[in-house]
């Protein structure tokens, strides 16, 4: 049997009994359906009246981009949890109910490795798998032990950081001056920018409930620097990352990193997530020197009318890296207000 959304308290208890993330809860659902006004479906099959296996998914509507279903779309990871043996039949059922009108399934990477479908998974589920992203993992032990992991040009510019200015978590309070830099930023970036009421959604959801969290470098009382994560199930994922180039030289980025590894440390999280990344790009470089694992971050397609895999929001499209450029000459007013539209009709 298959069932959409069924009631939070089943939800609940079958993820105490399996290896899980915040995007497969019910939480989360609220989340993302609260700040993007959409339908987040937990897919779930069920054996013997139990859920064995989840899916969370998100119908993307676009007359331009198409429509398409994403797990999980607004996130760096997605997938399933639960039975394997089970995904073919929470495949099937998302062909026969969205044969007509969608483009395809995207199965985004999983932040637990081992619940990536296997090639075989793959082969007798029609998915096609796609190599396009790595993702940085920094296995947490000791403070002592991960501190002499980091390269030394790393620890120096932490301990110049320390001299320089101070990190602490932000709150509600520093919200407006936070999402200022970070509208400058995702503009450098070329890339449009969450709404403010998305962070706002962020503190009264996520946060509150400990399963998140946003450090922030301040330097002569301005803000720096700052970063977002997730804070969950004893794995740390970071999703956002900030700065203002002014106060480069100090490296205020460096601190609030190390400040957010410590933490974690001290609360007995397992690993820091330093999240996907591309082989070309100069973050590669910087997360290599916290001392994280490189890992591999596949994702997979199922073909639903469309029988190729999509390379709209593939880096190496070359309409991707036009879109880019245009969008970091635009004035940052205009990206503040249309920037969340196009991220939910894109699901990035």
């Amino acid at each position: 049997m298959i069932q959409k959304n069924p009631p939070n308290k089943e939800i609940e208890t079958f993820l105490q009994s399996t290896d899980h993330f915040i995007y497969h809860t019910p939480l989360f659902r609220q989340f993302i359906e609260t700040s993007f006004s959409c339908n987040y479906q937990l897919i779930c099959s069920y054996e013997k009246d139990k859920i064995s296996a989840l899916l969370p998914v998100v119908k993307i509507t676009s007359k331009i981009f198409g429509n398409r279903l994403i797990s999980v779309p607004y996130q760096e990871y997605g997938g399933f949890c639960g039975d394997s043996s089970t995904l073919p039949k929470l495949l099937n059922f998302i062909q026969n109910e969205h044969r007509k009108g969608t483009e395809f399934l995207e199965i985004k990477g999983s932040i637990i490795p081992k619940l990536n479908p296997s090639d075989s998974l793959c082969k007798k589920s029609s998915l096609q798998k796609a190599d396009r992203y790595k993702r940085f993992v920094l296995p947490l032990s000791s403070e002592e032990e991960v501190w002499k992991n980091i390269q030394k040009s790393k620890r120096k510019a932490v301990k110049k950081a320390q001299k320089a200015g101070v990190c602490r978590i932000l709150t509600t309070s520093d919200l407006n001056e936070f999402y200022k830099l970070y509208l400058e930023n995702m503009r450098r970036f070329g890339s449009p920018p969450y709404s403010k009421q998305y962070f706002i959604n962020f503190f009264e959801i996520i946060e509150t409930k400990g399963y998140g969290k946003i450090y922030g470098t301040f330097i002569e009382g301005k803000l720096a620097s700052a970063l977002l994560g997730f804070t969950y199930n004893k794995r740390v994922h970071i999703t956002t990352a900030i700065s203002n180039p002014k106060y480069a030289a100090a490296r205020p980025s460096d601190l609030m990193h190390w400040k957010f590894i410590t933490w974690a440390i001290e609360n007995h999280y397992q690993s820091f997530d330093f999240g996907l990344v591309r082989e070309e790009s100069g973050q590669f470089e910087y997360k290599r020197k916290w001392g994280a694992k490189l890992q591999e971050l596949p994702s997979f397609f199922l073909a639903l009318k469309t029988q190729e895999i999509p390379t709209l929001l593939d880096p190496s499209n070359n309409k991707y890296k036009l879109a880019i450029k245009i969008w970091q000459h635009l004035p940052l007013k205009f990206t503040e207000l249309m920037g969340m539209s196009i991220r939910k009709k894109l699901g990035m």
